[in-house]
Parts: structure tokens; sequence; C-alpha cells
């Protein structure tokens, strides 16, 4: 996925990955590296695929109507 788009660590959960170009993210139930005898952690268990302005922040979200407007 890295080979198409730019992906980066959730700072606040070490097991979610987001790829915000694509509306993308990826979370798997704990980081690989907690458990490495535990296979679970190497294999994302769910995927948000979100609309337009989903990661918006509330300024860039106010930016976004005003231009639809």
């Amino acid at each position: 996925m890295g080979e198409y788009t730019s992906i980066e660590a959730d700072p606040d959960d070490p097991a979610s990955f987001v790829a915000s170009d694509l509306l993308l993210s990826f979370w798997r139930p704990f980081a690989a590296n907690d458990e490495p005898e535990e296979e679970q952690g190497y294999f994302f268990s769910s995927v948000l695929l979100a609309r337009p302005g989903y990661y918006d922040t509330p300024t860039q979200a106010a930016e976004r109507r005003q231009q639809s407007s």
C-alpha cells in the first residue's frame, strides 16, 4: 500500500494506520510488536472507508462548506 500513497501511524493508537489521501484507515487489535508470538497483531481486522472531509479539521471543514456554497 505504501507504494501507492502515504500511510501514517496514528499517534494516539499504535495499532492504527491512516492513508488519508485514499480516505482509508486500518486497525488491528494490538501493535505487532506488543506480543511477537501472537500472529493476530500482524493482520488488520478493520478497515474504515470514509467520505471526503472525514479527516478535515474544523477549519478545513468550514473552508470546504464555503467553497461548495
